[in-house]
């Protein structure tokens, strides 16, 4: 009997997620696809009719059944052939990489579903709870977490000045979903605690470029990196850690910085990965200003490569080149087109 959409798609969660309680899996699954499973109303019909029969927990009948061990088996991660595009090249340039965490919002509400919660109803607010960043190529991660009393007082100010000034030092920053999520969480935190803004810097946000140049099912950072054989994100038991934190639960708020650190680690190696893809990519080149070699705008190489092909614009054309290195491909900025030819060359109206 061939196998459903549904059945096929909670084997691949069992495989990739095969340390998680059988309900906090059945959640996640239900949670991130909502319309996949128009049949089923709730988190348990999924527990009872999928995962525990996928895991073979279902009784004697269903685990005499379940042949296929690997489906709970743990995936482990091969990292020995793996050589990403990461040479350092010498640059001022300060590439800073980060993540944080939030606590979530407390609010009341009369349902579950589609609500629309006034301002009013929110007996909390979030805030951070944690904080990691690394320096692009360091091994050192520079991270912070409030302690237990701070979270029960949602008190955030002796950590946000930490990333402030790590970001008021950063010419680039490095974030998954940067732009709509980390950035503005963090500049909401700054003028709270009463904080100037920092100095300005440049963004990457890897979610915005992955979306824009690929179409992976997911563009999760996790789901990415595994469709890319990249390390993973650190489990953990989702929610209830969040609602631990908020709590002022020391442990729980100690695994969550782990989480964060291990998030920033994998990020990194997510970026090396996609860098040649990122359009446009900050220019490295104006980092190592160079009157004698031409650098790559991408990561400041030298390694460049002419293939004899050209860049044609409405107007111009020029040499392209492509990076030895991290694998990206640019444009001269001299113009290959002379004066004369110019004059005589005709354009089409744009609209």
């Amino acid at each position: 009997m061939a196998k459903s959409e549904e059945r096929k798609l909670v084997e691949d969660y069992c495989r990739i997620h095969p340390k998680l309680k059988t309900l906090t899996l059945a959640r996640k699954i239900y949670n991130e696809n909502i319309k996949r499973f128009p049949k089923l109303k709730s988190v348990e019909h999924i527990r009872r009719a999928y995962v525990n029969t996928v895991r073979g927990l279902g009784g004697k009948r269903l685990r005499a059944k379940t042949a296929d061990k690997s489906l709970y088996q743990e995936r482990n991660f091969d990292t020995t052939n793996y050589k990403p595009f990461k040479e350092e090249v010498n640059t001022s340039a300060n590439v800073l990489i980060l993540d944080i965490e939030t606590a979530p919002l407390v609010a009341y509400t009369w349902g579950i579903w589609n609500q629309n919660i006034q301002p009013s109803n929110i007996s909390t607010d979030w805030y951070c709870l944690t904080w990691a960043a690394k320096w692009l190529f360091e091994d050192k991660v520079y991270s912070a977490k409030l302690t237990g009393a701070e979270s029960l007082r949602q008190d955030d100010s002796r950590i946000i000045k930490g990333i402030w000034e790590l970001l008021n030092k950063a010419d680039i920053v490095i974030a998954h979903n940067g732009q709509k999520f980390d950035i503005p969480k963090l500049n909401s935190r700054f003028i709270i605690n009463k904080l100037h803004p920092p100095l300005p810097y440049q963004q990457i946000d890897t979610l915005l470029h992955i979306r824009r140049q690929f179409g992976f099912t997911s563009n999760k950072l996790d789901y990415v990196n595994q469709l890319l054989n990249l390390p993973r994100k650190k489990e953990n038991e989702g929610m209830p850690l969040w609602i631990k934190c908020y709590k002022g639960d020391n442990k729980a708020l100690k695994e969550m910085l782990d989480y964060n650190i291990e998030d920033v680690r994998i990020l990194e190696e997510t970026y090396l990965r996609i860098r040649a893809w990122i359009k446009p990519h900050p220019n490295m080149g104006l980092f190592i200003l160079d009157e004698s070699e031409s650098r790559c705008p991408t990561c400041g190489s030298t390694h460049l490569k002419d293939h004899g092909k050209q860049y044609r614009t409405t107007a111009n054309i020029y040499s392209m080149f492509s990076c030895d290195n991290c694998g990206s491909t640019g444009r001269k900025r001299v113009t290959e087109t002379t004066i004369k030819q110019k004059r005589h060359l005709l354009m089409s109206i744009p609209k």
